[in-house]
């Protein structure tokens, strides 16, 4: 019996089987992906090395620990997947509770290889959909090239086995836009989440696939259960169907098609919403997790569940943070990019993270969909004023103290913008005060107050977030451009006076982010700072989050004082 699956351990992608007694075997030797483990015919290769690290355990080479080192990738990457082919209206109870026949011949359409993402991946809810749904599906992994006019009988030979996946579905554009096409409704970025393995057919056979239970749970709720037994269309029948009119080769995927219970027949329609954690679930094969997270983050307790940390595609993430980010503060962390830093911080490899904000009630529910998101990692809330040192000083004690002692990250995202689109002589120097309090005080305060405690353990990695206006200036900001361009000079003076203590401090200067504070200014000022972006577009989350990652990351440990840029190319220097 093989379960294929696809890690990233320590920073590198590998083929593996799941072991029954947990862990996994590695089967690099065999072939460095599942298409190609079909393709070489690793079946029986894989099944002498399982049994290896099954009897020798811990001391065969080939037994990988299921710790913190790895991370569960798609059991196939998208890349590797040439067609990737779904069935419509496949089960007998999911047409009765539509009240239309059961179709005469399989109902084909496809998705892209870019929805394919895997087990724990955020699905983001775009935002150009109002009706976001969940689907359980049986998928098919071809192993073999499928000759044309195949028949029923004859495709067992081509089965690599067997996965599980979330077909995602936009209603609203599969049923009621782009004219009744559902081409764009099922194959926007991440809306085919697949795994946690690929169950070969010598533990799962043709037979057994078709008398298997699957189910779906949102949040706990069962809203899909029914039995394979219930598909209009058996995996025979649907790849000899398809084998009429195309080839299909190794790595390929079938989808064949959902039970009933999916949210827009229900009464009322239960549409997923960002915070939801849906799982799919096939005996047999094991069960997928997808959270569903928003595409913009909002500021307030009240717009929590809508924080995203990747908001247009979730990106395999590689852990490349384990055992480096033992405690790590991010100011701002309850929303916009602080937000997206902090999940993305967890989900490397992250222990523990202290998100630090103003509002109690934001943080708390922050901190609750995190955990959720990232469950390896812990995240705690700190209400703390940066502008205030005192408060600073106390509350990066508090979080030390907890962590024994450590701070080893310390990124700074609270900012705010102050008033805009005015001209240098009718700045209120109030507002102006207000804003160097937050931007330049806070990050002073926030550097002051973790240095000793950096220094202590000669280790430490801080990341200021500035802003392209600080190397530029943007017209009618004038507060905001001279508090980032001195975030960007603090954050070079720092780097040079602790750079022998094993202490890094560098700046993020991001063009202009999609973020709630962007949202609030004028679309004047909006469009100004755009015009001038050579990609014509606002940057996103999951954008500057994976930068901030790398930033903290050993790989980056020989940089010191440098102002890094994400800004779509328009500052090169």
């Amino acid at each position: 019996m093989v379960r294929l699956a696809s890690i990233e351990h320590n920073g590198k992608t590998k083929l593996v089987a799941q072991l029954s007694t947990g862990g996994y075997c590695d089967l690099s030797s065999v072939a460095d992906n599942a298409r190609d483990f079909f393709v070489v015919g690793g079946l029986e290769r894989a099944k002498e090395l399982i049994h290896q690290s099954l009897s020798l355990h811990s001391s065969s080479t080939h037994y990988i620990p299921a710790d913190s080192c790895c991370r569960l990738l798609a059991p196939i990457d998208g890349s590797l997947v040439g067609k990737f082919l779904c069935i419509g209206m496949n089960y007998k109870d999911h047409c009765t509770e539509q009240n239309v026949p059961i179709p005469e011949e399989p109902l084909v359409f496809s998705k892209f290889s870019d929805c394919i993402i895997g087990p724990g991946m955020p699905v983001a809810k775009d935002e150009h959909t109002e009706k976001l749904d969940y689907e359980v599906e049986l998928g098919v992994v071809i192993g073999a090239s499928v000759p044309r006019y195949t028949s029923k009988d004859d495709v067992h030979k081509y089965i690599g086995g067997f996965t599980v996946v979330h077909d995602v579905s936009a209603r609203d554009w599969q049923l009621e836009k782009n004219g009744g096409q559902w081409l764009l409704g099922k194959s926007m970025d991440g809306y085919a989440p697949i795994g946690p393995v690929i169950v070969t057919t010598d533990e799962l056979s043709l037979d057994e696939v078709h008398n298997t239970g699957i189910r779906c749970r949102v949040n706990g709720e069962t809203l899909q259960e029914s039995n394979t037994e219930q598909l209009v269309f058996g995996v025979d029948a649907i790849v000899a169907f398809v084998s009429r009119f195309l080839t299909l080769r190794a790595g390929d995927i079938i989808a064949t098609g959902t039970p009933r219970g999916v949210g827009c027949f229900r009464d009322p329609p239960r549409w997923l919403l960002p915070g939801d954690v849906v799982e799919c679930e096939i005996e047999g094969i094991g069960t997928l997790t997808s959270p569903i997270v928003g595409p913009l983050a909002k500021a307030g307790s009240e717009y929590v569940r809508s924080n995203t940390a990747l908001s247009v595609r979730p990106t395999p993430v590689t852990g490349r943070l384990s055992g480096t980010a033992t405690s790590c503060i991010v100011t701002g962390g309850a929303r916009g990019i602080g937000y997206g830093i902090a999940a993305r911080l967890g989900m490397e490899g992250a222990t523990s993270v202290a998100i630090v904000d103003l509002d109690p009630s934001s943080i708390e529910a922050a901190c609750t969909i995190l955990n959720e998101l990232a469950p390896n990692c812990h995240y705690f809330g700190e209400a703390c004023d940066v502008g205030d040192d005192q408060a600073v000083c106390e509350s990066w004690g508090k979080i030390a103290t907890s962590n024994g002692g450590r701070i080893d990250v310390l990124v700074q995202s609270a900012g705010i913008v102050g008033e805009t689109n005015l001209k240098t002589e009718d700045v209120d120097p109030d507002n102006f005060d207000a804003v160097f309090r937050v931007n330049v005080r806070g990050i002073f305060n926030g550097c002051k107050a973790v240095l000793p405690y950096m220094r202590e353990k000669k280790y430490g990695r801080i990341v200021n977030i500035s802003s392209i206006a600080g190397k530029e200036g943007n017209a009618g900001m004038l507060a905001y451009s001279a508090s980032k361009a001195a975030v960007i000079g603090l954050t070079k003076t720092i780097g040079k006076e602790y750079a022998e203590m094993g202490i890094t401090c560098n700046a993020l200067s991001p063009a202009v982010v999609r973020t709630q504070m962007v949202e609030a200014m004028p679309p004047k000022q909006v469009q100004y700072m755009t015009d001038k972006i050579p990609m014509k577009r606002c940057g996103t989350i999951d954008e500057i989050a994976a930068m901030v990652v790398f930033m903290v990351s050993p790989e980056s440990s020989f940089t010191t004082g440098f102002c890094f840029d994400a800004t779509g190319g328009r500052s090169v220097y």
